[in-house]
């Protein structure tokens, strides 16, 4: 289940919300979903996602803004904080995303350019952020703190890059990994 489901809509605002415990993603967004915002929340301990905007009708121009997506103290460890799949011109920025099992930020198969700028990135499993899949093209990975934090869970790869053309990865600090700060294999 999801907290929140937008499903072909357009213009929602979701703000300063808690929202938790729910099997697949605290905010899902599908079908066309365009020009929404979620600001201002507390997305944490969710099974699978914080935040996943997917659908191969293209969810576009959606702002994910000053939000806390972490998986909390209860035990229940969301795999990604925000998961982008064939979604175009969606703004994540100034957010704090931390402590997933697998990666802060993904952006999969279809996910082209986009915007990752100005989050604290910390504490994720394997990635603080993944470009991965086809048709992953002219993302901008700008500004953000990239760091394994002092949790004990640290991040192998800052920014991990499989596939993809024209992706920009700039001004950004990537500190503390065990494997590497940007992977581009």
């Amino acid at each position: 289940d999801y907290g929140v489901y937008i499903v072909d809509g357009d213009g929602n605002v979701v703000k300063n919300n808690t929202i938790r415990g729910h099997s697949q993603a605290g905010v899902y967004m599908n079908g066309s979903a365009a020009t929404n915002t979620v600001w201002g929340n507390t997305i944490r301990s969710n099974d699978l996602y914080g935040v996943y905007l997917n659908s191969s009708a293209g969810v576009n121009a959606n702002r994910i803004v000053s939000n806390t997506i972490d998986s909390g103290a209860s035990g229940t460890f969301q795999d990604s904080g925000v998961a982008i799949s064939d979604g175009d011109r969606n703004l994540i920025t100034n957010n704090t995303i931390r402590g997933h099992l697998s990666v802060g930020v993904v952006l999969d198969v279809g996910a082209a350019t986009n915007t990752v700028w100005g989050n604290t990135i910390r504490s994720n499993g394997t990635f603080g952020v993944g470009l991965n899949g086809a048709g992953v093209d002219g993302n901008r990975i700008v500004s953000n703190m990239i760091d394994s934090g002092a949790s004990g869970t640290f991040q192998d790869i800052g920014v991990r890059v499989t596939s993809g053309d024209m992706n920009s990865i700039t001004n950004n600090t990537i500190r503390g990994h065990s494997s590497s700060g940007v992977d581009m294999s």
